[in-house]
């Protein structure tokens, strides 16, 4: 209609990006697909593991917080984890001398 005009019907938007990656693009975005959610589940991991091992009644919280956050919510958890142990370590010690 009116934009028909702008270009010819070769060209596309995109054109540039197959230029980059050639015909292998699928191959490129599978893999860093598949790595990021590796790399995630990983990461949740690590992190629910950790909280179960110290403790901490909302496990499961930090597991979606670090699913959807990633290294983010791993940070934060790094950073907060500090107070759940001494207060698990506490209730242990206290557990242990009844």
């Amino acid at each position: 209609m009116i934009f028909d005009s702008f270009h010819d019907g070769d060209f596309h938007m995109m054109d540039w990006w197959y230029s980059i990656f050639g015909p292998y693009l699928w191959l490129v975005m599978v893999l860093g697909i598949s790595l990021y959610i590796i790399f995630s589940v990983t990461i949740a991991y690590y992190v629910h593991k950790d909280a179960i091992r110290r403790g901490i009644g909302n496990s499961e919280v930090w597991l979606i917080i670090s699913l959807i956050f990633n290294v983010l919510g791993l940070l934060v958890y790094l950073l907060v984890r500090g107070n759940y142990e001494e207060s698990h370590l506490n209730k242990k010690a206290n557990g242990n001398r009844n």
